[in-house]
């Protein structure tokens, strides 16, 4: 579904990614670790065509999307969940949905029931600002937008950052859904235990380069390889 070669991007003159190679195949789930700082929201916004790549390839399921602009790449099946959420605080969450709907009306199955039905407490929260939603229901109601869109590849940018164990847990069964309807995601995240309960394998990022990749569970019996990259036990 994803395949990326030789990418290298970055601002202004600072180039940060240098090189990235990755892969992954239809209805897989990849976590994406490293440190702060490697590089990881820089590539998920050069896959999304919000950073523009100096040099490189990116197909999605055969087709060149590196360089295009969003809109151009969100049409090539692409969605994104981005870091801190970035909802419109005065718009109310059927406002959100259905602002989404209409991007991705006649695209594919995912329409606003069924993303309900994925994400029951939206529904319970409809009339609601976004502005009045906690943490977890606001990343709810990012991941729904996306979903709208109709994508098969969707980038999540650090889906559990500021919110509690139980909710970040709702977020990974959410995760779970999405991939059980045979969707591809790309998952960044800085929380072990979101990464190892949803993904099917780990890359590690370092340096702006993907430096190791592994099965998850082969990732997870290896904690030398977690304390070398990651700095963690």
């Amino acid at each position: 579904m994803l395949e990326v070669r030789g990418l290298r991007s970055g601002y202004k003159r600072s180039t940060v990614l240098q090189g990235v190679d990755l892969d992954v195949g239809g209805g897989r789930v990849l976590g994406l670790l490293g440190r702060n700082g490697v590089g990881k929201t820089t590539l998920i916004h050069t896959l999304m065509g919000l950073v523009s790549p100096s040099a490189g390839t990116v197909r999605v399921d055969g087709v060149e999307v590196a360089g295009r602009r969003p809109d151009v790449v969100a049409r090539a099946g692409v969605g994104l969940v981005p870091q801190g959420r970035r909802v419109w605080a005065p718009l109310t969450v059927t406002e959100h949905l259905d602002l989404a709907a209409r991007r991705g009306r006649g695209r594919g199955p995912w329409d606003v029931p069924r993303v309900l039905e994925l994400l029951p407490r939206l529904g319970e929260r409809r009339r609601h600002a976004a502005g009045q939603l906690s943490g977890g229901e606001q990343q709810m109601l990012a991941i729904a937008r996306a979903l709208l869109t109709n994508p098969r590849l969707v980038l999540m940018d650090e889906p559990s950052d500021g919110l509690a164990p139980a909710v970040v847990d709702l977020i990974g069964e959410a995760i779970a859904g999405m991939k059980a309807e045979g969707v591809t995601l790309v998952v960044v995240e800085q929380d072990l235990h979101l990464a190892f309960a949803v993904a099917d394998e780990i890359a590690v990022m370092d340096k702006g380069q993907v430096v190791h990749r592994s099965p998850t569970l082969e990732f997870r019996r290896d904690s030398s390889v977690a304390h070398a990259l990651l700095g963690v036990a």
